[in-house]
């Protein structure tokens, strides 16, 4: 069987975890995926810059399918452009240029609560979108649901496919610890943002009932461990300091070394109570309660898919702060039933995964794989993570690039010929690395 040549449309970053581990995580799924038979991601690009036509011409001559995902990529005003109406930047013409397969893979709709509706073009780019595809997998049904909403036509062609972080126990076998004792931890991240604050968060009481129930339960021999997934969640972090809360920190943003870290700081954590998706997801995909705060549709549609939506816990109920004390000591008393439970839930997501991966490939190829998984092993994660940040350097030096041109307009010579050579030679110094991985 053919091995498809896949680019994709991702994002490297080191500031904010959730999307840190997201996008590798899609790439080590598509390529585990058969034990490597079926998919290679052989070339990449960041998802917010806009697609031009030498970009899609490159596509569609070296590759055999597109890739864009997964990630809360519906969202209006995370990159906001007038070419898409949604964080993937690529316009109508751009789109429509496209002539090999395109599969979106895992993203969901970011919508925040109360936020206005998407604008033109969301509408007709969507439906293009779904027109070039061979799948597109959102990654929980309250996304599904509402994204077939903007469908004109055949809304069934959206269709569900769990975020690959919920994987983590199967992409990372050998960090995965199944806890064993029911200890008395709970890890906690928290951010109310400037889109909560809009509609009616209060930000600091939520913070302080936080703080007031973690206390709580400290005072009973809870240990509480912080992890910050990225810069805004510091406030948090620091107020929890302030309590004396902080038993132990994992600061997941800022560091080139958090990739596999940050999975293995989740991997011995019996419960999690968070705000960002992936603070639910990741925690969960190593086997970790996720509690969150439904200050996100996305929250509540995790734990509603999880079979718990109770654990999406309302923060501007008047009894908040004892509802989600109550609920904490309910999961630790009940911890080894739920987490098998749970451990059911990410099985049944595994599978459904391998089964999309299987028609993915068969939708391209007309040919059926068998559905089988190889997870990466300790030395190939190692070379993963090289891979991963040389990427991530030589997508910060074509910025570099780009800022030189700009401020030249776009024309040779003058005193810019030095660091535009300069750069573009060490951009393509780490190119060539990536690509003899």
């Amino acid at each position: 069987m053919k091995r498809l040549r896949l680019f994709h449309f991702d994002i490297k970053t080191y500031g904010n975890y959730g999307d840190t581990l997201l996008f590798e995580a899609v790439r080590e799924t598509f390529e585990g995926f058969g034990g490597g038979a079926y998919f290679e991601v052989a070339g990449s690009r960041p998802l917010r810059d806009p697609v031009g036509p030498k970009v899609m011409d490159r596509i569609n001559s070296e590759f055999d399918a597109v890739v864009v995902g997964g990630g809360g990529l519906f969202l209006r005003d995370t990159n906001p452009n007038s070419r898409s109406g949604w964080q993937w930047n690529i316009s109508l013409p751009m789109l429509r240029r496209l002539k090999i397969p395109l599969v979106v893979f895992a993203v969901g709709n970011n919508r925040f609560i109360g936020q206005e509706d998407f604008g033109p073009p969301f509408h007709e780019h969507l439906n293009l979108t779904l027109d070039k595809s061979v799948f597109v997998g959102l990654r929980n049904h309250g996304s599904v649901e509402s994204i077939r909403d903007y469908v004109t036509h055949d809304p069934e062609r959206v269709e569900y496919q769990p975020c690959p972080t919920t994987l983590a126990s199967y992409l990372y076998p050998d960090l995965f610890r199944p806890s064993i004792e029911n200890r008395r931890v709970i890890g906690a991240e928290s951010i109310i943002g400037k889109r909560q604050k809009a509609v009616g968060f209060d930000a600091d009481a939520i913070y302080r009932d936080q703080v007031a129930a973690l206390s709580r339960l400290s005072a009973e021999g809870w240990s509480v461990w912080s992890y910050p997934h990225a810069r805004a969640d510091m406030t948090f972090h620091e107020r929890l300091g302030e309590a004396g809360l902080v038993d132990r920190e994992h600061i997941l943003w800022g560091s080139s070394d958090v990739l596999f870290q940050g999975v293995q700081a989740f991997a011995d954590l019996p419960v999690i109570l968070g705000t960002r998706g992936h603070a639910q997801m990741v925690p969960f995909g190593m086997g970790s309660v996720p509690l969150s705060l439904h200050v996100h549709h996305k929250t509540r549609y995790f734990a509603t898919d999880i079979g718990h939506p109770e654990w999406a816990i309302d923060p501007r109920a008047d009894d908040f702060q004892q509802v989600l004390y109550r609920t904490v000591r309910e999961v630790h008393e009940n911890g080894p039933e739920l987490r098998e439970e749970l451990a059911g839930v990410r099985g049944r997501f595994f599978d459904l995964t391998l089964d999309n991966l299987a028609t993915i490939y068969e939708r391209i190829t007309g040919v059926r794989p068998p559905a089988s998984f190889e997870p990466l092993t300790p030395r190939a994660r190692r070379q993963a993570d090289q891979l991963y940040h040389e990427t991530f350097e030589r997508t910060r030096l074509e910025e570099k690039l780009q800022a030189v041109r700009d401020a030249s307009g776009g024309t040779p010579g003058g005193t810019t010929d030095q660091p535009r050579g300069a750069v573009r030679r060490a951009a393509g110094r780490a190119w060539r690395r990536v690509r003899r991985r």
